[in-house]
């Protein structure tokens, strides 16, 4: 994945930011290792801090462009082992970096979590049947906000 985030210009609900006595994080994500990724893998690289940032990195390319992260000053690459989680804020400047192994197979799964992003997009109403199972900590999660529905 190109890089992205850290000094938020764009789509301000995956930021950081302290605001009035509160920290907010608009976006929380989970990579899970499925596989070893080690080095020539083509890790995850982060730029430790980034996601208190009020300016984008001023090297740090076009998206667009699927540029990555491999020489960017201040990257880190993020070797994990098969089980291991990374756990970051969405804010934090993040990315791929370049496979050079020939041989082998990056395989990670990714979960994020965000209040804006849960059941207000496109309408999406979550079934009677499942918000009755859920204890109200949990639905508190999955909803944390009403659903918007489009008028009719």
């Amino acid at each position: 994945h190109p890089v992205h985030s850290g000094g938020y210009r764009g789509a301000l609900r995956g930021r950081y930011l302290y605001e009035h006595g509160v920290f907010r994080c608009g976006q929380c994500n989970v990579i899970l290792a499925l596989t070893d990724v080690g080095p020539g893998d083509g890790p995850t690289m982060v730029i430790p801090g980034s996601h208190k940032s009020n300016f984008p990195h001023p090297n740090a390319g076009d998206y667009g462009k699927l540029d990555r992260m491999d020489h960017l000053a201040g990257a880190v690459p993020v070797h994990m082992k098969a089980g291991d989680a990374l756990l970051f804020v969405d804010g934090l400047m993040h990315g791929g970096s370049s496979r050079t192994n020939a041989d082998g197979e990056r395989r990670v799964t990714i979960y994020r979590y965000g209040v804006s992003w849960g059941a207000t997009r496109f309408g999406y109403t979550y079934s009677q049947a499942l918000l009755d199972r859920l204890t109200p900590e949990r639905r508190k999660l999955l909803q944390p906000i009403a659903p918007l529905q489009p008028p009719v």
